[in-house]
């Protein structure tokens, strides 16, 4: 008979027959499972037609005769190759009982080439896919939450093994904690964003430190979601790992220059400020002297204008202060020019706004821009 369980596990073909090991292995009997396997008609092996002998691959023949024929032996057990009726090659299986007081025997074949096969396709579709995995340049992660709030690794790939500073396929000899991996400063936050996935049912994005050398450690982005629960119902989640420390890195970086920025405009004896390039009439960072210039709280610029210079501006100038303020920086990089700005009493005051352009690290540009009073009298 065929057992059919499930292709992903295995399947197995059964035969039955009876040889007489007094003569070749000649086949006395057999079921019809075997009688088409063997490509012989029923009929002529009732008629001693058939010997199992033929059918077994030379180089298995003696170990066979030798477990068949041990005395004492009730049983046996033995596998080897047999050649079908397409002359396949077919790994088998066989158990067997011994006639008492006879020279016959039972035996049960199990043609488990099709597990074999199967079994070498699955482990060359794990490779596979392995290999496909680690190509992946981020960490590719499997975790799940015990009850007792353990967050235990159960694959990693070459990539998180890369972040977490370990060495790939040492996850396979012991199980690694997450928990015991992530920067103690940052833990509380993790198991936060876990716990409240585990009760929403909804999807961590979150980033930690991990440690991979004793003062060493990188910035990671978690994101992970559960995807099932093993047998003790612990949630086991699939995550993505991303390397982020050249962005945390930049970020303090920027962060760093910000400030001395700001510093820098706040002690600045000039009305002074800075736009982008690209928006000529935007301010970015202003000094304490530009806003004691216009009358204007910092607040109000930038919270209730958008930091918009064009908002104090007469909107008539507006289109042709931008455009020479362009042209000028195509030619070259210092621009001169002047307009009016309307100032905290209402009044308009004519300004000269002078201008460098100051290109950064990574290519982009901005303008570095002060303020110089030329109004004669005040406009209404």
């Amino acid at each position: 008979m065929t057992e059919d369980i499930d292709e992903g596990i295995y399947e197995v073909d059964f035969m039955n027959l009876v040889v007489d090991k007094a003569d070749n292995l000649r086949v006395v009997d057999s079921d019809s499972h075997f009688s088409e396997f063997a490509g012989v008609h029923p009929s002529k092996i009732k008629q001693g037609k058939l010997f199992l002998h033929d059918l077994i691959k030379p180089a298995y023949r003696e170990d066979i005769m030798k477990a068949l024929c041990k005395k004492n032996s009730p049983y046996v057990y033995f596998k080897a190759e047999f050649i079908d009726r397409h002359g396949n090659e077919v790994f088998i299986h066989c158990c067997g009982q011994n006639f008492q007081s006879s020279t016959l025997c039972r035996l049960t074949l199990a043609d488990v080439s099709k597990s074999m096969q199967l079994q070498e396709r699955l482990k060359r579709q794990a490779k596979e896919m392995d290999y496909l995995i680690d190509l992946v340049t981020g960490g590719v992660c499997l975790f799940k939450v015990t009850s007792d709030m353990q967050i235990v690794v159960e694959y990693l790939n070459a990539g998180g093994c890369k972040l977490f500073g370990t060495a790939k396929g040492l996850y396979n000899l012991r199980q690694y904690r997450l928990d015991e991996l992530i920067y103690s400063d940052d833990r509380s936050a993790v198991f936060q964003a876990i716990g409240k996935a585990m009760a929403t049912d909804t999807a961590i994005d979150t980033e930690f430190r991990t440690i991979v050398h004793n003062g060493e450690y990188k910035w990671c982005k978690l994101n992970a979601a559960i995807k099932e629960y093993d047998n003790d119902g612990n949630p086991v989640f699939h995550a993505m790992l991303t390397d982020i420390t050249t962005v945390k890195e930049s970020e303090v970086n920027s962060d760093k220059m910000y400030d001395r920025l700001v510093k820098m405009f706040k002690n600045l004896p000039s009305p002074t400020f800075s736009t982008d390039y690209d928006n000529p009439l935007v301010l970015q960072l202003v000094s304490e002297d530009f806003m004691k210039f216009l009358g204007y709280s910092r607040t109000y610029l930038f919270d209730e204008h958008g930091g918009r210079l064009s908002d104090f501006m007469q909107e008539r100038e507006i289109k042709y202060v931008t455009a020479n303020i362009k042209k000028q920086a195509e030619q070259g990089n210092e621009i001169s020019i002047r307009y009016s700005v309307r100032t905290g009493s209402g009044k308009y005051i004519v300004v000269e706004d002078n201008r460098k352009i100051i290109t950064q690290e990574d290519g982009s540009k901005s303008m570095l821009c002060s303020f110089k009073n030329v109004t004669k009298k005040y406009i209404d």
